[in-house]
């Protein structure tokens, strides 16, 4: 139909608005390593502590010595210099807090402007725009934050590490969790992607490690992509592993995975079957995929493709969540977050694309508040956590290394 003017009204029939695609809403969020972390099961604890800079971590360091045997009428502190015991002998670590913060401005202009899938003739207010990117910029504050989560968690398990500034080098930004180094990087004689290699033998060298290091016996694996292809791809593990008498791989529906280890493959662990070593440990092997960008718009994974981590899946790992660095949450800044975005800081709602959210994300780990600009043209949406994770019994990881030739 046309009006007086000769212009054309637009009706169905002449232009369709197709539903709007938005890659976010695909790419999930993994949090693997995070399972490791404040699991009640092992004993572990998760510490929110909103008003405190520092924490303190008391460690009692435990031994598998025998008692002495000895001539009636001696004493058991004299024989070979075997001193007597001493209870509450620990290490006491004071740690402060880290700071992740994220930031997105909503700017004025924004508000008038049709947004992706938003129907040109829907006629959404300011106020209702306003909303919709505010939370949008919120989803994505928390995505970033947990997958830098995820990075520090990946360090702790992997190095007994992490830092508390990006990229820094200065041991004084590094929270070290005391792991024997022992373990933190074992390089193998052989890379696995050579002939000569000796892939059991160095699972079995990590694992009796961990047995009499840690005091525990290992019972899981997490071995990096190119590490993993290169042991599927083994002469000596393809022959045994073809033997049923020795039964060192099983991979099948009647062989599931223990329920214990359900709360990695939520957080992203890939699962990919059972070992037994030659001296008799059973390991049950995952791989993990997932990567992260860097700021530069690398992909990187989590898990470096070199390596493998040999470790006991019921080792207590404690997270604490230190303050944000802003002002006091008032009355009126939580009105004015409410009116904005729609929803209440302190009952924040989480993207719904995070793996093992149930069990590693946790609203209270986050901070969130806005501001406006001095010119009242914009508002922008902040985002804190303050995580340090933990490996309490940090004993209980070893990590091999050099597995792939460079």
């Amino acid at each position: 139909m046309s009006n007086s003017l000769g212009a054309t009204a637009v009706d169905p029939a002449t232009r369709f608005m197709a539903a709007m695609f938005d890659e976010r809403d695909i790419i999930g969020v993994p949090t693997g390593f995070q399972a490791f972390f404040g699991r009640p099961e092992t004993g572990a604890q998760t510490i929110f502590n909103p008003d405190s800079s520092n924490v303190d971590i008391d460690i009692i360091r435990g031994n598998e010595k025998i008692a002495a045997l000895i001539h009636r009428g001696g004493n058991s502190r004299f024989l070979n210099g075997n001193k007597a015991t001493n209870e509450q002998k620990y290490t006491s670590f004071s740690r402060q807090y880290p700071l992740i913060e994220e930031e997105g401005d909503i700017v004025s202009d924004q508000l008038i402007r049709r947004m992706a899938g938003e129907n040109p003739y829907e006629l959404k207010t300011r106020l209702n725009r306003a909303r919709i990117l505010g939370f949008n910029q919120h989803k994505e504050n928390v995505k970033r934050i947990i997958r830098t989560s995820e990075t520090l968690a990946a360090s702790a398990i992997l190095n007994g590490t992490h830092v508390a500034i990006s990229g820094t080098t200065n041991t004084d930004l590094i929270y070290d969790f005391q792991r024997n180094s022992d373990l933190t990087s074992i390089t193998v004689d052989v890379a696995w992607d050579q002939a000569s290699a000796d892939i059991l033998g160095d699972l079995d060298g990590a694992c009796e490690s961990l047995r009499s290091t840690g005091h525990v016996t290992a019972d899981m694996s997490i071995i990096g992509g190119d590490a993993m292809d290169a042991l599927v791809n083994d002469d000596v593990i393809q022959n045994q592993a073809d033997n049923r008498r020795f039964e060192l791989i099983q991979v099948s529906t009647n062989n599931p995975v223990p329920d214990r280890f359900s709360k990695f493959i939520e957080g992203g662990f890939i699962a990919r079957g059972r070992l037994r070593t030659p001296k008799g440990y059973e390991l049950w092997m995952f791989t993990y995929s997932d990567v992260y960008d860097t700021d530069a718009g690398t992909s990187t994974k989590y898990m470096p493709e070199n390596k493998a981590l040999v470790c006991f899946s019921g080792a207590r790992c404690d997270r604490y969540f230190g303050p944000p660095e802003v002002l006091p949450m008032t009355a009126a800044k939580a009105a004015l977050y409410q009116e904005l975005m729609g929803f209440n800081p302190m009952a924040p709602e989480m993207p719904n694309n995070v793996k093992g959210q149930m069990h590693a994300v946790d609203p209270r780990m986050f901070y969130f508040d806005l501001y406006v600009s001095g010119d009242d043209k914009k508002f922008t949406v902040r985002s804190q956590a303050a995580p340090i994770f933990a490996t309490t019994m940090t004993d209980c990881f070893a990590t091999l290394d050099g597995l792939i030739t460079e």
